[in-house]
């Protein structure tokens, strides 16, 4: 097995060969010797951040345990040059992948809310028809005086003949009833 020292005079291709032969030294230096450049391309190509030292280094990984299948025809420097290019490529289709999923999520997101806020509203409206239709008949044209036609309390005691305490207890009674019976709905439909 072959030693090699820091500062020798092997080329890249020399020591990948080394290393290929179990020199885990000659996979160090072809290591220090190229980190540098590699992080400045990769700096360059994807940005100042993180995910080009992350991306440098599972390039290194990855020669490190494929090396005895890897046959490089060409110079060491240029094969992990291309293969960093390779990497990054991959890794903003990938991300523009991801961002397109995530927002198409979010678009389907948006509509179920939208839909069932819409599905709920209904539901709700058609119920609280329901108990309103079911309303003592006094009780039932007091309420949709005050409610559908905006009547004053005095205008309803008015035009019915009735009281105005009269018309409050009809309106607190309907309402009495409207919530027990739209409180009642729910909890069944949660349970």
């Amino acid at each position: 097995m072959f030693i090699v020292r820091r500062g020798n005079s092997y080329t890249d291709n020399d020591l990948f060969q080394l290393f290929k032969k179990g020199d885990k030294e000659a996979f160090e230096e072809l290591y220090i010797r190229n980190w540098p450049d590699l992080i400045r391309e990769a700096n360059y190509r994807n940005g100042f951040n993180n995910a080009s030292e992350d991306m440098v280094q599972d390039l290194f990984v990855s020669l490190f345990q494929k090396a005895k299948e890897i046959d490089i025809k060409i110079s060491v420097k240029s094969y992990l040059h291309q293969a960093l290019r390779y990497k990054i490529i991959n890794s903003k289709r990938n991300l523009k992948i991801h961002n397109n999923c995530h927002y198409e999520l979010l678009l389907m997101q948006k509509s179920t809310n939208a839909f069932a806020v819409e599905l709920e509203t209904k539901e709700f409206s058609e119920n609280l028809h329901h108990v309103i239709k079911v309303l003592p008949k006094k009780c039932k044209q007091v309420f949709l005086l005050s409610r559908e036609e905006n009547y004053s309390h005095k205008h309803i005691s008015a035009q019915l003949n009735i009281s105005l305490s009269t018309v409050e207890k009809h309106i607190g009674k309907a309402l009495k009833i409207i919530k027990t019976e739209i409180c009642s709905y729910y909890k069944k439909a949660i349970v």
